[in-house]
């Protein structure tokens, strides 16, 4: 949208320019020949996009994404796209919840989850569930996960040497 208002804007001052030079002095002429070349690098400067290192850019053009991901790094893209951003470093989740044991007792857990997106599978993702996947997808995910598991285990595996396995199971 920046990329047409300043269009716009660099024809505008183009005409004023162009008019400025007929009827006025040379200071509103130079007025607006920078406004122009202003309004020209604003344009210009909408062509690229730069994917911050551990991020992946997934670019959106009307409802159309495309199959190709934006790996960091400086990228030439279509002004009128939109490029959303996807954090691919390793994550945390942090989860505290009431888990049922083998027993049938409840047990408060607090457990945690280390993930990260992969580059290649953004795009994916940003089709299929949008930019909201953590809270979509991995977080209900992992609490069903979690809850099955820790029902298999009696209590007090958590607090013995067979928490090793339960957590490699999770």
């Amino acid at each position: 949208m920046l990329f047409v208002v300043a269009l716009l804007a660099a024809v505008v001052a183009a005409v004023v320019y162009f008019n400025a030079k007929k009827r006025f002095s040379k200071p509103e002429s130079t007025f607006a020949l920078l406004g122009f070349f202003v309004a020209l690098l604003v344009a210009l400067m909408q062509c690229w996009t730069v994917i911050a290192a551990g991020h992946v850019g997934v670019i959106d053009f009307f409802g159309n994404v495309s199959d190709n991901t934006l790996y960091p790094g400086v990228s030439f893209v279509n002004p009128m796209a939109n490029v959303v951003k996807f954090d691919a470093r390793t994550q945390e989740l942090k989860e505290t919840m009431t888990v049922p044991s083998k027993e049938g007792l409840p047990i408060e857990l607090e457990i945690s989850l280390l993930f990260s997106l992969s580059f290649e599978n953004a795009n994916k993702i940003y089709k299929t569930v949008g930019e909201d996947y953590v809270q979509r997808i991995i977080v209900p995910q992992f609490r069903s996960v979690v809850r099955g598991v820790t029902a298999q285990y009696e209590a007090r595996a958590l607090y013995t040497a067979e928490r090793e396995q339960l957590a490699k199971k999770i």
